[in-house]
């Protein structure tokens, strides 16, 4: 371990870096739900706030449909490709 800790460098494997990239990938745009209809800029750039709508809108949504199936159907929790 302290050999591991004072290295100087690291040599990672190519597989471990496409991994890693595909790991990324699925998290950030195969899992994500997209929610945009029923958000808006906030104050602050980093921040964001709920629109007004209807709940009916808001179950109709493609996003809540999966989280749904997900949660009474044991879905995945994926959008449909």
């Amino acid at each position: 371990m302290k050999e591991f800790l004072a290295a100087e460098k690291m040599e990672v494997p190519a597989e471990f870096t496409r991994n890693a990239r595909r790991f990324l990938y699925y998290q950030l745009f195969r899992t994500s739900l997209p929610f945009g209809d029923f958000l808006e800029p906030s104050v602050r750039t980093t921040q964001t706030r709920l629109k007004s709508f209807q709940l009916e809108d808001l179950l109709k949504a493609e996003c809540v449909q999966v989280i749904m199936e997900g949660v009474l159907e044991e879905g995945d929790f994926l959008l449909k490709e």
